[in-house]
């Protein structure tokens, strides 16, 4: 079983928050499912889940555990993360645009790239603890979206208005506009900016180098196409997201997703295998 809701913020935090998730998922069987970089940070609330269960990341041998109703900060993630559940999860999730990790902090995004840390141990106790204590007084994920706005927009009022260098959104639209497969050395040229100090802004702001976050977007982008098109040829379709040969591809493939790009389409192939089994069963020809 696997349950997903979305929810839109309050207007006044467009500039921060993407939206809210709601997602509920059951297996019997030990799972493992894994989770490539998005491009911006998030903040993870676990409502039900199995006390083994924990989050691979940002290596093998460092291991998260999350206790129920602890809200998480999930800096941007620069690599391929791995869950393991067994039985149910349940989890809310408030999403950040790509900059609004930067004005949720005292100090720069980058400061929580690839970590995953509890609000309370960021000098948050207050928020952790009023968003701790909804969640378990609340068993109504609709009842919990006015209160959490509030909570958010008194955050973002309470701490001092950081300026963000006015290229970096235009910059990012048009990456995302783009699917990740820009020039930057053109975009750089056209803002009449230094290409050090462009570096500098938008690692500050959004946690990651610009070549990277360009790298996870098409990345991502790729991924959403293939799975609408299982049967496609990976490498001849993956040029039109800017992949010019297989070494390229190939590392992109490691680094984000831990297989080959042939792995991964055997695992898109055989869950289509599944569901083509589930359709003859109860629609024999």
């Amino acid at each position: 079983m696997n349950e997903i809701q979305s929810y839109k913020p309050d207007k006044s935090l467009s500039p921060y928050i993407s939206g809210y998730i709601y997602s509920t998922y059951k297996s019997e069987l030990s799972e493992k499912p894994f989770f490539t970089p998005k491009g911006t940070a998030a903040i993870m609330i676990p409502l039900e889940i199995n006390s083994n269960s924990y989050f691979d990341y940002p290596n093998n041998s460092s291991k998260v555990y999350f206790e129920k109703h602890f809200p998480y900060l999930f800096g941007l993630m620069s690599k391929l993360a791995k869950f393991y559940l067994k039985g149910q999860f349940e989890v809310f999730i408030i999403v950040f645009t790509p900059t609004g990790l930067f004005h949720f902090l005292d100090g720069p995004a980058s400061q929580m790239t690839d970590k995953v840390m509890p609000l309370d141990q960021l000098g948050l106790p207050e928020l952790h603890q009023k968003i701790k204590h909804l969640f378990e007084s609340n068993t109504e994920i609709e009842s919990c979206i006015d209160p959490v706005n509030n909570y958010l927009i008194d955050h973002f009022n309470s701490i001092p208005r950081k300026k963000v260098s006015e290229f970096i959104p235009s910059v990012i639209h048009q990456i995302h506009m783009n699917m990740g497969v820009v020039n930057l050395e053109e975009i750089v040229e056209q803002l009449g900016i230094n290409n050090r100090t462009f570096q500098i802004h938008f690692k500050n702001q959004v946690g990651i180098s610009p070549k990277l976050f360009c790298r996870i977007i098409r990345f991502n982008s790729l991924l959403f196409a293939l799975d609408s098109s299982p049967t496609a040829d990976i490498l001849s379709f993956a040029i039109q997201f800017g992949y010019t040969d297989k070494p390229h591809l190939y590392k992109d493939f490691k680094q984000f997703l831990g297989m080959t790009p042939k792995e991964y389409k055997q695992m898109i192939n055989n869950v289509n295998a599944l569901v083509e089994k589930e359709v003859k069963k109860y629609f024999p020809e």
